[in-house]
């Protein structure tokens, strides 16, 4: 008696197994939208906070400037605001990014340059995160 499995019985078997996983994906998809969106968010909640911190540690004012394409920590310097760092905007995780003022600053004393709270609004797919910044620099998620 011959061993082994013949074509027909293992094309099957791929069949069978592209059809679980392709109904598995789906569901998947909600998922994949909450890490991305998420991450961003993460990121850029970390990059508020060290701007904040760069302009006390240093004593000068610091900036974030947010855009969908990219994300920058400036310092003012002695005539004009200089490149400290740049990242990949929320974007690069196919992460859509609206926000109520793309440039957010800090005075030395670490609060925020300007007259009201900064929102953040972090999309992909059906997931929604939110970043605020109070006018006193606390960083929140909403």
């Amino acid at each position: 008696m011959p061993r082994g499995f013949t074509l027909v019985e293992l094309v099957m078997v791929l069949l069978i197994a592209g059809f679980v996983l392709a109904l598995s994906l789906r569901p998947l998809r909600g998922t994949i939208d909450y890490v991305a969106a998420d991450a961003a968010a993460r990121e850029v909640t970390v990059l508020i906070a060290t701007a904040r911190h760069t302009a006390i540690a240093w004593g000068c004012r610091t900036r974030l400037r947010v855009a969908a394409d990219s994300l920058v920590i400036d310092t003012l310097g002695a005539l004009d605001w200089g490149v400290l760092r740049s990242w990949p905007g929320p974007a690069s995780r196919s992460v859509g990014v609206t926000t109520s003022n793309a440039v957010i600053t800090f005075a030395p004393t670490g609060v925020a340059w300007g007259a009201s709270n900064t929102t953040i609004t972090l999309t992909r797919g059906s997931r929604v995160e939110t970043v605020i910044v109070s006018r006193v620099g606390r960083v929140r998620r909403g």
